[in-house]
């Protein structure tokens, strides 16, 4: 049996976990039926991308129309730290060992505190 790989980045509007599949109803999806709805890690998901995206701001100079404010970042880290942390560990919590957990966030994260 193949595992699945559940990936987990911070991505603007994305969220932390990479969704690049698509389920039967052509919704974004994990590529895992029981990440996708379990309602603990959807939430901490949105949560997280929600803190993720107040970072950015508009902004007419740049190029994408974007400016990422790095100094919140810095302070926003431990929370962000914290929130991945528990999204990891709900992941650990319901693996049936269907899929593989790839954690690109923490060690980034660690690095600004």
């Amino acid at each position: 049996m193949n595992k699945i790989i559940i990936q987990s980045g911070l991505e603007f509007v994305f969220g932390p976990l990479l969704k690049d599949d698509q389920d039967e109803d052509g919704n974004e999806s994990t590529g895992s039926k029981l990440v996708d709805g379990d309602k603990e890690i959807q939430q901490l998901d949105k949560q997280i991308n929600n803190l993720w995206c107040s970072l950015y701001s508009k902004d007419k100079e740049s190029a994408d129309g974007l400016k990422f404010d790095k100094e919140r970042e810095k302070e926003l880290a431990p929370q962000l730290l914290e929130m991945i942390g528990k999204l990891i560990n709900r992941l650990k919590a319901i693996n049936d060992g269907s899929f593989i957990i790839h954690d690109m966030i923490t060690d980034y994260l660690k690095s600004l505190i």
